[in-house]
C-alpha cells in the first residue's frame, strides 16, 4: 500500500517538487564552492590574478563576445568558449562584486555585431562555413556618471581582440594582465643604464653617425623611459617600475650599490651583459662589467670572459672571401632552446646571439634560476680574447670539443637575497671615511630612533620579499643587425624583422614592468588533452603487425600484377582470344587468392583497433554503469544493515 501511494499521480508530483527544491537549495548552500581536479588546476585562480583583482578600486566590466550561433558544429571553438567563461567567472566570484560579466552572441548583421567592431574586436573566419566568429573580451574600468556626456564617461578601455588557441596555456595571464593594465592611469616607468649608443651614436670607423637601436627605440614609443647615468647614488622604487642595464660599463660603487637596494626592495630589473660586445667602441676591453658582486648574492654566476660556441646552433655567415662559413660564436636559437612554458619566450620561434656567456648558479644559492633560453649539448665555452684581431671565423672551430652539457644563456632568478654590501654605502676616495657610513647596526638604531631625521638613510640587508630579475648573457641580441633591416622610407622607418628579439625584449620589459603579483602567474597546463594511452596503444599495435600488413599488401600486388597479366591475354577492345581452361583456373585461382588476402588484411586492421575499442568499451561501461551500481550496492547495504538492527 505504501509503495502504491508514493506512484500515484500526487505521489509523483510531490517527489518531483522535492527533488526541484533540494537541487535549488543545493546549489545556493555550495554557489560558492569549488572543487578543481584538473592537472594544473586549470580552473583555480592563482594568487596573482587574486591579488590583482582585490587591488581594484573601481568597478570593472567585462564584456566577453563569443559568436554562439554560427559555432553549432565547431565544438572545439565552443568548448574553448566555455572555459574562457568559466575562468572569467571565476574572476567575478573573487572580486566580491568589483566585476560584473556580460556574455554577448554577437550574431550577424545585429546591434552586438556593430558593438564587437566598434570595440575593436576581430571576426576570424573558422571551418569551411565561411562565417566569421567573434571571440574576443573588452574590459572597462571606471563607474558610469548619470546625466554627464559620453566624452566625460569615457573610460579606461582594453581588449583581447581573439582568443588565439596557442595562446590558451596562457589564458589566465592575458586575462589577469588585461585587467591589471586597465586599472592602471600611466605608463609603466622604465629607467635605463646603457653603457652602448643604444640611441644612436657615431661611428668612428665608418665616420658616419649611427641610428638608434630599434628595440630601445620601439620601447620608448610605449613606455615612460628615463635614461640614467653610470655614476647614480639612488634609484627610486617609487619612480621606477623597472630597471633595464645593458652593457654596464665603469659602473661606480654606489651605483652598483643603489641597484642593489632597488633590487632589494622590490624592484625589477633586466640586465644584458657581454662577454664580448661587438658594438662596444674605443674602450680596452669589449666586455661588459663584472657584476658577479651583485649576480653571486643573488645566487649566479655570470662568464665574463668566456662566450658558447656551439656546432649545432652556429649560424651561416660570409667569410673574409665572401664564401659562406658557419660561425661557431653567432647562434640561432629555435622554439627547442626555448622556455616553451615562460609567457616571454613561449611564442618566439628564432633568436639570433652572438657571442654570448653563460650563467651558471652558486653553491648554497637561496633563489632559482630558471633557463630562458639554453645552447645545445653540442657547445663548449671559447675564451673571448680569441675573437681579438680574428680574420677568419673557422679559427673558432680549432680545439672545439663540445663538452657535452647545455649552458644557460638567459634566466630569470627569483627568490630571497642578502645585499652585495654587507658592510654598507661604499664609499669613494676623497669623501668621508668610512667611520661616517651608516653600518647595518646604525641602521637598526634609526629605525627605532624617533629622532633618526638627522641620521643616515636606512639601507637594507635583505631582500623585503623574492626578489624578480632576468640576466641575459649577450647584449648583441638587441642590435639591429641581428634580428631587422631597418630602411627609411619618406622619413619614416620602415622594419623588416628576420628574428624574434626585439619580441623578446619587448616582453620581457612588459612582463617586469608590471605588478609582481602578474609575474608570479605561470602557464597553466593545457586544456586540450591528447588521448596519450589511446595514442600509445594505436602505436603498440602498428609496431605488432606492420610487418604482417606490409607482406601482405606486398602478396597482394603481386597477385594483382598477375591478374592484369592474365587479363592482358584477352586482348584490346574487341580483339579478345578464348583462354585456354588452365589459364582460367589459374585466373580464377588467382581472384581468389586476391579475395583471401584483402580478407587478412581487413582482420589485421580490425586487430590494431581492437585494443582501443576494448578500452573504449571499458570506458563507456564505467561512465555508464558505475554510478548507478554504487548507488544500488549503497541502497542494498544501508536496507541489509537496518534490518538487522531491527
Amino acid at each position: 500500500m505504501r509503495v502504491s501511494k508514493w506512484f500515484s499521480g500526487a505521489g509523483l508530483v510531490v517527489l518531483a517538487v522535492v527533488v526541484l527544491f533540494s537541487t535549488l537549495f543545493t546549489d545556493w548552500l555550495f554557489k560558492g564552492a569549488r572543487v578543481d581536479l584538473t592537472e594544473g588546476g586549470l580552473y583555480t585562480l592563482s594568487d596573482g590574478s587574486k591579488n590583482i583583482v582585490a587591488g581594484l578600486e573601481r568597478p570593472l566590466e567585462l564584456y566577453f563576445f563569443f559568436s554562439d550561433s554560427t559555432t553549432k558544429e565547431a565544438l572545439g571553438w565552443r568548448s574553448y568558449a566555455k572555459q574562457v567563461r568559466e575562468l572569467l567567472e571565476e574572476y567575478v566570484l573573487a572580486s566580491n562584486g568589483k566585476i560584473t560579466l556580460t556574455v554577448i552572441d554577437p550574431e550577424p548583421f545585429s546591434e552586438d555585431e556593430d558593438r564587437a567592431a566598434a570595440f575593436g574586436l576581430q571576426a576570424a573566419p573558422i571551418g569551411n562555413s565561411g562565417d566569421s566568429v567573434y571571440f574576443g573580451l573588452v574590459a572597462q574600468y571606471g563607474e558610469l556618471v548619470e546625466g554627464a556626456t559620453p566624452e566625460e564617461n569615457e573610460r579606461a578601455t582594453l581588449q583581447i581582440p581573439f582568443f588565439k588557441p596557442d595562446r590558451q596555456e596562457f589564458l589566465e595571464y592575458d586575462i589577469a594582465k588585461m585587467i591589471y593594465q586597465v586599472s592602471q592611469e600611466r605608463k609603466p616607468r622604465v629607467a635605463l643604464i646603457a653603457g652602448l649608443e643604444v640611441d644612436g651614436g657615431f661611428n668612428m670607423m665608418m665616420r658616419q653617425p649611427t641610428q638608434p637601436w630599434f628595440t630601445v627605440a620601439q620601447v620608448k614609443q610605449l613606455f615612460d623611459v628615463t635614461t640614467l647615468g653610470n655614476d647614480e647614488d639612488e634609484i627610486a622604487n617609487e619612480d621606477y617600475d623597472l630597471l633595464v642595464v645593458i652593457h654596464p660599463k665603469e659602473l661606480t660603487q654606489q651605483t652598483l650599490f643603489a641597484i642593489d637596494q632597488y633590487v632589494l626592495r622590490g624592484g625589477h630589473a633586466l640586465f644584458f651583459v657581454d662577454p664580448y660586445a661587438e658594438q662596444s667602441q674605443g674602450a680596452a676591453s669589449k666586455a661588459s662589467d663584472d657584476l658577479n658582486k651583485l649576480f653571486n648574492a643573488w645566487g649566479v654566476d655570470v662568464s665574463t670572459s668566456e662566450f658558447i660556441g656551439d656546432a649545432q646552433l652556429a649560424l651561416q655567415v660570409s667569410g673574409a672571401n665572401g664564401q659562406p662559413m658557419r660561425h661557431l660564436g653567432i647562434l640561432q636559437l629555435s622554439d627547442q632552446n626555448l622556455a616553451r612554458d615562460n609567457q616571454i619566450v613561449s611564442q618566439l620561434e628564432t633568436l639570433h646571439l652572438s657571442t654570448a656567456g653563460y650563467l651558471k648558479p652558486v653553491e648554497k644559492a637561496t633563489t632559482e634560476m630558471i633557463a630562458l633560453m639554453k645552447s645545445t649539448q653540442y657547445a663548449m665555452p671559447i675564451v673571448s680574447s680569441k675573437l681579438d684581431m680574428m680574420q677568419d671565423p673557422r679559427a673558432l672551430g680549432v680545439g672545439f670539443n663540445p663538452t657535452g652539457e647545455e649552458y644557460v644563456l638567459a634566466a630569470t632568478v627569483r627568490g630571497q637575497v642578502k645585499t652585495a654590501f654587507p658592510d654598507g654605502v661604499p664609499v669613494s676616495e676623497g669623501e668621508a671615511s668610512s667611520e661616517d657610513a651608516p653600518t647595518p647596526e646604525a641602521t637598526v638604531e634609526s629605525a627605532d630612533d624617533p629622532s633618526a631625521e638627522a641620521k643616515p638613510a636606512e639601507y637594507l640587508q635583505e631582500s623585503v620579499k623574492p626578489i624578480n630579475v632576468i640576466i641575459v648573457a649577450d647584449t648583441d641580441v638587441l642590435t639591429d643587425r641581428l634580428w631587422v633591416q631597418v630602411q627609411q622610407f619618406f622619413g619614416q622607418s620602415m622594419a623588416t624583422p628576420f628574428a624574434d628579439n626585439g619580441d623578446f625584449f619587448f616582453n620581457s620589459v612588459d612582463m617586469l614592468s608590471g605588478s609582481g603579483d602578474l609575474i608570479s602567474i605561470r602557464g597553466q597546463g593545457r586544456y586540450f588533452r591528447p588521448f596519450t594511452v589511446v595514442k600509445e596503444m594505436q602505436r603498440e599495435a602498428e609496431a605488432r603487425f606492420q610487418n604482417v600488413e606490409q607482406d601482405l599488401q606486398n602478396q597482394l600486388e603481386q597477385v594483382e600484377q598477375q591478374l592484369l597479366q592474365l587479363q592482358s591475354q584477352q586482348g584490346e577492345a574487341g580483339n579478345t582470344i578464348t583462354l585456354t581452361p588452365e589459364v582460367e583456373a589459374q585466373l580464377m585461382q588467382f581472384q581468389q587468392q586476391k579475395l583471401k588476402i584483402r580478407k587478412q588484411l581487413r582482420d589485421v586492421q580490425h586487430q590494431l583497433n581492437k585494443d582501443i575499442e576494448q578500452l573504449d568499451f571499458t570506458l563507456k561501461l564505467i561512465n555508464i554503469a558505475l554510478v548507478p551500481v554504487l548507488l544500488t550496492l549503497l541502497v542494498v547495504g544501508v536496507a541489509v544493515y537496518r534490518r538487522r538492527k531491527r
